[in-house]
């Protein structure tokens, strides 16, 4: 409606100002008529005026109860709250009434006893595996260390060898066998090699024992039984010592060859034993 009344009252204006240019051109219009003509025009200016702020006042008041109304809904959800907070307190208090909680110092107590029992839980566990961890860590720290003393002894093991290839006397020999033996005394090898030297000191009983030792550490090593062999021969164990070179022979046949140049059968070759038996 205020907007229909500012329109009539422009169309007004419009239709007034037209009137005043026709009357200047033609005869004067009577001067009572234009203050009339004013006076409608205030009214109505007056009367638009008081709708706009009618309409603002209306505006207002309607904002207003828009702030109420929240305010209301804020209060009724805080009340709401509250009350539901109390009920849960009041549920909680009957279920620790029921449990047996008959005071805020059972509860304190309890809440301690709990509070102390999962400490010592997760402490404990803790615990565990701190310990688990240190003794797999002690586990590989000591494969680590075993890994290098057992490298550091063949690397060790290796240099007595070659040094004993290349030495040519038989007690220096016997005593880099005896620095690897001090390493490893579980090695056939060095036994039967060792046990080679003997005879070159012609300490056959030795070298007898010696090769006994390395077939008990590997009873399928040729040369061990080849040593037993020549030992046998030297002691005139001639029945013995065939047995052990047919064992030799059986264990590693290259041995064979070996046969016409060994010294330590000079002996047994010329033995019925010898001739009678397989090796040949």
């Amino acid at each position: 409606m205020n907007i229909l009344k500012q329109i009539m009252l422009l169309v007004f204006v419009h239709l007034t100002l037209l009137g005043q240019l026709k009357a200047e051109e033609g005869p004067k219009t009577d001067m009572l008529e234009r203050p009339l003509m004013e006076r409608y025009i205030l009214d109505e200016l007056k009367s638009v005026r008081m709708d706009n702020q009618q309409t603002r006042v209306d505006m207002e008041k309607h904002i207003a109860q828009l702030k109420i109304e929240d305010n209301d809904r804020a209060a009724r959800y805080m009340t709401d709250t509250i009350a539901n907070i109390f009920y849960l307190i009041a549920a909680a208090t009957s279920i620790l009434f029921f449990a047996g909680w008959n005071s805020l110092r059972d509860i304190r107590s309890k809440t301690e006893e709990i509070i102390e029992t999962s400490v010592e839980m997760i402490t404990e566990q803790y615990k565990q595996e701190l310990t688990t961890l240190q003794d797999k860590l002690q586990e590989q720290s000591q494969i680590v260390l075993d890994n290098q003393n057992n490298i550091y002894k063949a690397q060790l093991i290796h240099s007595y060898w070659m040094r004993s290839n290349l030495e040519t006397n038989a007690q220096a020999k016997i005593d880099l066998y005896d620095e690897i033996l001090n390493i490893n005394d579980n090695d056939a090898e060095v036994y039967a090699y060792k046990a080679d030297a003997v005879l070159d000191l012609d300490e056959y009983e030795w070298a007898l024992n010696l090769s006994n030792k390395a077939i008990e550490i590997d009873n399928e090593y040729g040369y061990a039984y080849w040593q037993r062999s020549c030992a046998q021969a030297k002691l005139d164990n001639f029945k013995e010592a065939v047995k052990d070179l047919e064992k030799a022979i059986e264990q590693s046949p290259s041995l064979k060859e070996e046969i016409e140049n060994e010294p330590y059968f000079t002996t047994l070759r010329t033995s019925n034993e010898f001739k009678n038996s397989t090796v040949l």
